[in-house]
């Protein structure tokens, strides 16, 4: 056998299960179809960010990761949200369930670039990119996986870590639920003229729900900034100048920052949905995005890949000691048992709150106002809700 566990795919959850693992003794390989240790460091505040919950960050701390990162990192310690289209609002604070922020904002560039250096130290890891994986044989005993390059490996138990267009999921034929938001999502790093006072803002507008995340650079502070737009009205955005493009922002957030200026260019991709139907196929699992993909209205993707990341070894270290096949159906159906009714529980919430907050029905817009009122007045309910969203639940 020349591995225990083989990941397919180095983004963050692959690699951050590569590290939890290997440093655990695990004989892992690590494979990706491009996936270079080096990510140049002025590309750290660049790209896609993650609103780490309180959850992700005690992993991110468990790996000795977190003395390094922290600089790069904005916390947040409030959370304030409205209705651009009707009268109420609420706010939460991390005093409110006696923590001392909600979260941390920060880029992947540099979670990557914190969990590469880690990997690089880690003997028990093997590393194959700039090749893909083409075919996946299974049978009792173990796997054969067949890469691009022509190599041939066997392992115990392979990790579909290869985000929302996995192959791996596609060369098993594991069947998924997936759907089009029919949203496309604007996103973009701005400076703002008022202070974010480490406060993540969203304001529900009548084109979509628009966040506005405290994210500090080299240069200063500054916001990231995730919008989702129904399709027929984002080809209009789309082609609007960068003045224009601003303008729109600061009437949408009701000036609540006063002006805001671009810090990085503005770029768009289209929303879907995606679960998939099973969690593991023969000697086969799927983690993060290739397993589920949500609405980034809660800011939840990443955090609820980790979330797998974490159950997935703890399970397997476990089966380890018992002496027990990795790869084994039994093994296997406890990692789904454990993650696959919270994933569906955040994406139908997920659903269920976009779908609200898209209605243009009277009694539903006065039930929205009502329900921010009665969070806000309702100390119970108002913990409840940010336990759920820092991951303390």
């Amino acid at each position: 056998m020349d591995f225990e566990v083989v990941i397919i795919g180095s983004g963050v959850t692959g690699s951050l299960l590569a590290a939890l693992l290997s440093s655990k003794g695990l004989k892992v390989c690590l494979i990706d179809k491009k996936g270079p240790l080096n990510i140049d460091k002025n590309q750290k505040y660049t790209g896609k960010t993650a609103a780490l919950n309180l959850f992700s960050l005690n992993i991110i701390k468990e790996m000795r990761l977190w003395e390094a990162l922290m600089p790069e990192a904005t916390r947040f310690d409030k959370l304030y949200v409205w209705d651009g289209e009707g009268s109420s609002s609420v706010n939460f604070s991390a005093s409110d369930i006696q923590e001392d922020n909600l979260g941390f904002v920060v880029s992947n560039n540099s979670l990557l670039i914190s969990l590469r250096k880690l990997l690089s130290n880690l003997d028990s890891l093997s590393f194959m990119f700039d090749q893909e994986v083409v075919e996946i044989k299974s049978n009792k005993k173990f796997t054969e996986i067949y890469t691009s390059n022509g190599e041939k490996i066997t392992s115990n138990l392979i990790v579909g870590a290869d985000g929302s267009r996995s192959s791996v999921r596609q060369l098993l034929n594991i069947r998924s639920r997936t759907w089009s938001y029919n949203q496309t999502a604007f996103v973009a790093s701005l400076k703002s003229e008022g202070s974010h006072e480490n406060t993540a803002r969203q304001v529900f507008t009548k084109e979509g729900p628009l966040a506005l995340l405290p994210f500090d650079d080299p240069s200063g502070p500054g916001l990231s900034l995730i919008w989702s737009v129904r399709d027929e009205l984002s080809k209009a955005i789309k082609e609007v100048s960068k003045d224009d493009f601003l303008k729109i922002l600061e009437s949408k957030t009701e000036r609540v920052l006063g002006n805001l200026q671009l810090s990085s260019e503005f770029f768009s991709f289209p929303l879907k949905h995606l679960h998939a139907k099973e969690y593991y196929f023969k000697r086969t699992v799927l983690v993060g995005d290739a397993a589920h993909t949500i609405h980034p209205l809660t800011g939840q993707g990443l955090n609820l890949g980790l979330a797998d990341a974490y159950s997935l070894q703890e399970i397997l270290i476990q089966a380890r000691r018992k002496g027990l096949d990795l790869g084994s159906e039994e093994v296997l159906s406890k990692y789904q048992k454990t993650r696959q009714t919270p994933n569906m529980l955040m994406a139908a919430f997920v659903q269920l709150f976009k779908d609200g907050f898209e209605d243009k029905n009277p009694w539903i817009k006065f039930g929205r106002n009502l329900a921010f009122q009665v969070t806000t007045q309702n100390k119970w309910l108002k913990r409840k809700f940010i336990k759920e969203a820092a991951g303390l639940i």
